[in-house]
């Protein structure tokens, strides 16, 4: 699975969750230099690593959201977004960490040992708990919570609302082993990203929550039901919009170092002011060029980039009315300049503005390769499809049988980068008589309200990537079965493309497993499910006392080891 976050500071296939190593940088571990324009590698990130022994213990730590969380329940259909996730990680569950180079090893927080692979068939993976591993009501984490989640995420029963079955659907059984302690997955067929399951994106929930449609669908709405994490939830303020964490204090594991960790949703576009007046500690600026020159020359405040596994696109709605057609979307896609909008949004930034050529695999990771030739930016050819299609111009526009071809663009309120994408989308299907309205909505109810529900034709949003990037990707491309669409908002597939997906997840075999990954990518460009345009800059602005946190990039965040180095006044 990969986490949604729509363009507000204009926003995955490749790796997020949560380490514990405070060692988590690399040897571009070094503020940026405005400067550089060279895209940083896979295992490069700057998060200001320090020894647990020499963050402070105390004070608070302040993290700008975009939006508020719709549900806490990560594995419903509305609640995986990146601003849940950050919030969420640090109170549940996750098997596995991954280092900056997102090479997986186990949590011995939740895992005695590492896991026992049998390669098979059948394909079986044993799990020994840790027995201090428990929830916050005392009940210890067992092999109950591991077989209820199977059975809510494998998509056979169509009453949770799930966003995704993938290594789910791939399990034959889960059942207990020698004592409640020990679990035993059997796969039914090959799954390669099993160490995907119960972790990052997709964190362990309780049984008592995995059970009942009803509580998995919306018990998680607005509320953290409980936590198995470092920290817990000690309060949302509504009118403030901050949700509080404080340390759990059933955790067995590491103290936090931090007292306190606030989240603040704040606009995006007013977020540099509040990084500028002390109101918060860290923020994501992304791929924002406004954003980054507000904040690029703040006293006390580090610029941290990373090459990140997140990439922005325009999703295309393939049960519009006016996109039904793939001849069509092709003809659109071919009329939008992926290169124009990478230079327009990236060239202010310390990254190289480059389009992106690739659903899977971005830029700076093995197997990327350039599959987008198929749309590849021609208004000529794009006016002609138009044409045979039947859409014929009529002053400045096209028309069909009396009706005009005119869509409906989609974007989030209270952010700049929204806008000057789809004024350029506007501008440039202009040019071919295609007219775009852009319909600003609002941000807090983007996803649940408009995209998931399929209220437009066109809008724009970045996938924000996992250390899987084939298995994550399946859900957002795979033909949906009625409304159960999972990720794939498009609503576009093929029974090829859902072939060639089943074989890639499960090839064990990694240069195999990219050549699948590859031919999945052409389809989905074929289809036209979605373009991309670039791969999302990961850049954050973050107080200079602040240790082991930043821009992670392909790393995980271990939310107990945050802290200051030097503790500034008044935190």
């Amino acid at each position: 699975m990969k986490r949604k976050i729509s363009l507000m500071t204009v926003p995955a296939a490749v790796l997020a969750v949560l380490a514990t190593l405070a060692g988590c940088g690399s040897s571009a571990e070094k503020t940026a230099t405005v400067g550089q324009k060279s895209n940083p590698t896979a295992e490069q990130n700057q998060m200001n690593p320090q020894p647990r022994d020499k963050v402070q213990q105390g004070g608070k730590m302040t993290w700008a959201l975009n939006g508020v969380i719709v549900n806490f329940n990560l594995s419903q259909l509305d609640g995986l977004t990146q601003d849940a996730y950050w919030v969420i990680a640090p109170m549940l569950p996750s098997m596995f960490l991954f280092d900056a180079r997102g090479t997986p090893r186990y949590d011995p927080d939740y895992l005695s040992g590492e896991p026992q692979l049998t390669p098979g068939p059948p394909q079986v993976v044993k799990y020994e708990l840790n027995p201090k591993a428990v929830w916050f009501d005392g009940t210890p984490i067992t092999a109950a919570d591991f077989i209820a989640q199977w059975k809510a995420l494998n998509g056979k029963n169509p009453a949770f609302h799930i966003v995704s079955s993938n290594g789910y659907d791939h399990i034959k059984s889960v059942t207990q082993g020698t004592n409640p302690f020990e679990v035993i997955v059997t796969f039914a067929t090959p799954y390669a990203d099993w160490k995907s399951l119960y972790t990052g994106d997709d964190p362990l929930y309780p049984a008592a929550t995995n059970t009942n449609p009803d509580v998995f669908n919306t018990g998680w709405k607005n509320t953290m039901l409980t936590s198995a994490g470092p920290f817990r939830l000690a309060s949302y303020d509504a009118t403030a919009k901050t949700y509080t964490l404080v340390p759990n204090e059933k955790w067995w594991g590491n103290k936090p170092k931090l007292d306190q960790i606030i989240f603040r949703v704040i606009d995006p576009d007013a977020q540099p002011t509040a990084m500028a007046n002390g109101e918060i500690d860290l923020m994501d600026v992304g791929p924002s060029a406004d954003e980054y020159n507000r904040v690029k020359s703040l006293p006390g405040v580090d610029i941290r980039v990373a090459g990140g596994p997140n990439f922005s696109h325009i999703t295309f709605n393939g049960q519009s009315a006016m996109l039904k057609d793939a001849q069509v979307r092709q003809a659109i896609a071919m009329a939008i300049d992926r290169a124009a909008i990478a230079k327009a949004e990236l060239s202010q930034l310390p990254v190289k503005p480059v389009a992106l050529g690739n659903h899977i695999f971005m830029e700076n990771q093995a197997g990327y390769q350039d599959n987008s030739a198929v749309v590849a930016y021609n208004p000529d050819k794009a006016r002609q499809m138009l044409d045979a299609a039947g859409w014929t111009v009529q002053g400045d526009k096209r028309v069909k049988n009396g009706q005009t071809l005119a869509l409906n663009l989609v974007i989030p309120g209270g952010a700049a980068t929204s806008r000057s994408i789809a004024e350029l989308i506007q501008n440039m299907l202009a040019q071919v008589n295609v007219s775009v309205s852009i319909n600003t909505v609002p941000i807090d109810n983007f996803f649940d309200k408009y995209i998931t529900p399929g209220q437009f034709d066109l809008t724009v949003f970045a996938w924000m990537g996992t250390p899987f990037p084939v298995s994550s990707s399946e859900s957002i491309y795979r033909r949906p079965v009625g409304d159960k669409i999972q990720q794939n908002y498009a609503r576009i597939g093929s029974d090829e493309l859902d072939r060639v997906f089943d074989d890639a997840v499960q090839e064990l075999d990694p240069q195999t497993a990219i050549s699948l990954a590859n031919q999945a990518d052409t389809l989905i460009w074929q289809e036209v499910h979605s373009v991309t345009t670039y791969q999302r800059p990961d850049i954050w602005a973050v107080k200079s006392g602040l240790a082991n946190i930043g821009a992670y990039g392909f790393a995980s965040i271990g939310y107990e080891d945050i802290g200051w180095v030097e503790l500034p006044n008044g935190k």
